[in-house]
């Protein structure tokens, strides 16, 4: 599937067909473009917990590198539809991740990939946060945590900041940056196209890579933007795929709540995993 152009490998796991002492390995290997499916992550649908009775689901996401991601609105987004599509809970559903629960909404045509999703409630926003990197100058970052960590810049031109393998090396090097310490971040760059319409650029911890989306991204940047006075709600976030996320919520002193993103989990191919392709 993908969600706005994240593109995850989805597995219905309330079974445990993915024990737990593989699923690093597993994911490691069918995320490796050209060797296996390719992906950003894998995500898993697994039963609810003991202490989480009043949800649908579990999911849980692993990043490409097999490293355990708290959340990701795309994949979320994905979460849903895949769960609403295959019976396994309602269009109108809630899970459990290791974020906290979140609420979905699919489109009332299970042909329609539009899916909402409510969001934990961010972090308070550090204003101002100053980091320098090896030939660039320094630049001013928003840094708040929607589920996982993000940093927001403005740029005048994100397209043109840097081609891909530019930017993949300056997102390396602004994600691992002592201030971002222990946990590092997303990087994004955005740039105003008009006072409710933004372009963003988002390298992405855990894939260590541009991607094409990103849904808590999405949100950080619109309310990193509307804290600063620049944009106005709802917001709509061009992503690099074209696909755009909508975001809107509640902003209370310096952080925000009744966060939700809008955006396109699409359904890409069904089928099977063949044991060579996570050898």
């Amino acid at each position: 599937m993908n969600g706005s152009g994240n593109d995850f490998v989805v597995i219905d796991n309330r079974d445990q067909i993915a024990p737990e002492s593989d699923v690093r390995g597993l994911t490691r290997a069918i995320c490796r473009r050209g060797l296996g499916i390719g992906a950003d992550g894998l995500i898993l649908i697994e039963n609810p917990t003991a202490d989480q009775p009043d949800v649908d689901f579990h999911w849980r996401y692993i990043n490409a590198d097999g490293s355990d991601g708290e959340l990701c609105g795309n994949g979320a987004m994905c979460g849903a539809r895949f769960v609403a599509t295959h019976g396994i809970a309602p269009r109108k559903c809630r899970f459990s991740t290791s974020s906290g629960v979140i609420s979905a909404r699919v489109a009332n045509d299970l042909d329609d990939p539009r899916v909402t999703i409510d969001l934990v409630d961010s972090s308070d926003i550090v204003a101002d946060l100053m980091i320098e990197i090896p030939g660039d100058q320094p630049r001013r970052f928003d840094a708040l945590t929607i589920g996982v960590p993000h940093l927001v810049t403005t740029v005048d031109d994100a397209d043109a900041f840097a081609d891909r393998g530019q930017f993949h090396a300056y997102g390396q090097q602004v994600r691992r940056h002592p201030a971002c310490a222990p946990a590092g971040a997303n990087v994004n760059l955005v740039h105003l196209i008009d006072r409710s319409t933004v372009r963003m650029r988002t390298y992405e911890r855990g894939v260590e890579a541009e991607t094409l989306a990103c849904g808590t991204g999405a949100a950080a940047s619109a309310i990193a933007l509307t804290a600063r006075g620049i944009v106005s709600q709802p917001v709509t976030i061009i992503t690099s795929s074209g696909r755009p996320i909508v975001v809107s919520f509640d902003l209370v002193d310096r952080h925000a709540t009744a966060i939700q993103i809008t955006g396109e989990a699409r359904f890409v191919a069904s089928g099977h995993l063949h044991p060579e392709g996570w050898q």
